[in-house]
């Protein structure tokens, strides 16, 4: 056996080494999740939009504040195709802003942030009554 080695600040190097691929696997998990419940929220207001044009033969800004009203957490920009009558359909789209907190600027960094999408959109199609 040879002479005996330090080997005390191994596990410090290691752990600087593995740290930053642990924060940006931990934060593109969150961000991914924020992803998904604006996707789900968004969903749901076009749905929701589609639904009160249909059935309470609403206007525009009503189909606007319902969709709104859904998705409380997100800010919503919806347009619509209101009934022409039954048989009709009304189609509602909606989108929104989503801004990437951790991936987008690590991404940044090896310019390849366009791999992301910078909003979200939804769109509900229902038959007129």
């Amino acid at each position: 056996m040879g002479p005996k080695r330090n080997d005390s600040g191994a596990a410090a190097v290691e752990f600087a080494l593995i740290l930053p691929v642990l924060i940006l696997l931990i934060g593109g998990i969150v961000d991914f999740g924020r992803a998904m419940y604006t996707e789900v929220m968004l969903t749901n207001a076009s749905r929701e939009g589609a639904r009160t044009a249909i059935i309470n033969e609403a206007t525009l800004s009503d189909v606007r504040t319902r969709a709104s009203a859904a998705a409380p957490t997100i800010t919503v920009t919806t347009n619509a195709t209101m009934c022409g009558g039954a048989g009709s359909s009304t189609t509602v789209t909606s989108s929104t802003p989503f801004n990437w907190v951790i991936l987008g600027p690590a991404l940044r960094m090896f310019n390849a942030d366009s791999a992301l999408p910078n909003s979200f959109s939804s769109q509900a199609v229902m038959r007129c009554s």
